[in-house]
């Protein structure tokens, strides 16, 4: 008997069946070592889907439901209203943004994979259902002017401050995720030889360089302000008073700040804006690309070129120096040359 036949008819009895898959997808992916984030993403993104069905009497079994219901949903999606169902937020105007409904499809198609998989479907309907279509906006980068101001509302004098410069400068020296960040350890962190160890996207480990300026500025954070922070035996570079990390959400909220009391109106600053505008930066200043991948932890150099956003003043300037036409010899372009 195949394993999809046991999901009775009944509203009550198919709402019970997903509820336990969604139980037996969580534990898969946490054998499988997946980020907390992202099985948390999953836990949230796909119950929904399955809660639509039930409010337009669509709820079938599995092996019924397809891409039919899917476009329904996303058509949902996009005449939905932010924040509509979190009862914690009380401003829900304005509608849900196409990478976020892009990020729905994807959680359902990777959960109807994962069905496939497991053998609860014989077949995938939604294999090859494309993605709603993102628009492909250009991401402003911060200039030098935008980081010297960020930095310099930030009060060195004390501790919080201290450690608020020391996360800017490392976020822009070294272009790590801000889930890179907050997990950093102080056994993670080489000062003798400019290194930190960070533990990135599918449980991959690298090293990342930084540079002499950084290093100076974590040394004396280190030596100076985190005791007064967190004055626990700590593990973490950045801990709370408290002994534990400090959050995401915390260092996005912090940057959010600062850009307000740098007068950045109307600029986006958060620590993906840093790494972006440290892989400009790099390649404007010559990067190899090959070793910026490395450094970023991408797995493709198709995603790290998405992350290069090349002013023209650079790009006229590294066209000047590897011209085919300029570095071609100068006798070649005189008048009458054969």
């Amino acid at each position: 008997m195949h394993r999809s036949s046991f999901i009775g008819n009944t509203k009550d009895s198919l709402l019970q069946s997903f509820a336990a898959l969604l139980e037996d997808y969580r534990l898969d992916l946490e054998a499988l070592n997946r980020s907390p984030r992202t099985i948390s993403w999953y836990m949230e993104i796909i119950p929904r889907y399955f809660l639509f069905l039930e409010s337009r009497s669509l709820l079938k079994p599995l092996h019924l439901l397809g891409t039919k219901e899917l476009r329904e949903y996303i058509i949902y999606l996009q005449k939905a209203t932010r924040w509509a169902d979190n009862p914690n937020v009380k401003k829900t105007t304005g509608r849900l943004s196409p990478f976020s409904i892009q990020g729905h499809v994807r959680a359902l198609k990777a959960f109807w994979s994962w069905l496939l998989r497991e053998g609860y479907i014989e077949q995938n309907p939604l294999a090859k259902l494309p993605l709603p279509k993102v628009p492909d906006y250009p991401i402003k980068v911060l200039s030098h002017d935008q980081i010297t101001r960020l930095l310099r509302v930030t009060d060195k004098s004390t501790p919080n401050g201290e450690r608020n410069h020391t996360i800017i400068l490392l976020l822009y020296d070294t272009g790590i995720r801000v889930s890179e960040l907050v997990n950093i350890r102080i056994d993670d962190i080489n000062l003798q030889h400019n290194f930190l160890r960070v533990l990135g996207k599918g449980q991959k480990v690298r090293s990342v360089p930084f540079s002499n300026v950084t290093r100076k500025h974590i040394a004396r954070y280190l030596s100076h302000s985190r005791s007064q922070i967190c004055p626990l035996d700590s593990p973490y570079l950045f801990p709370t008073a408290n002994g534990w990390h400090i959050s995401v959400n915390c260092v996005q909220q912090l940057l959010r700040r600062l850009a307000h009391r740098a007068d950045l109106n109307g600029i986006k600053c958060s620590p993906h804006i840093l790494r972006h505008t440290f892989a400009t930066e790099s390649v404007a200043n010559g990067a190899n690309v090959f070793v910026l991948k490395e450094i970023m932890g991408h797995s493709s150099l198709i995603t790290t070129m998405k992350y290069t956003h090349l002013q023209p003043h650079d790009l006229q300037l590294h066209h000047m120096k590897f011209s085919p036409v300029a570095n071609l010899p100068k006798n070649c372009l005189r008048e009458g040359a054969q």
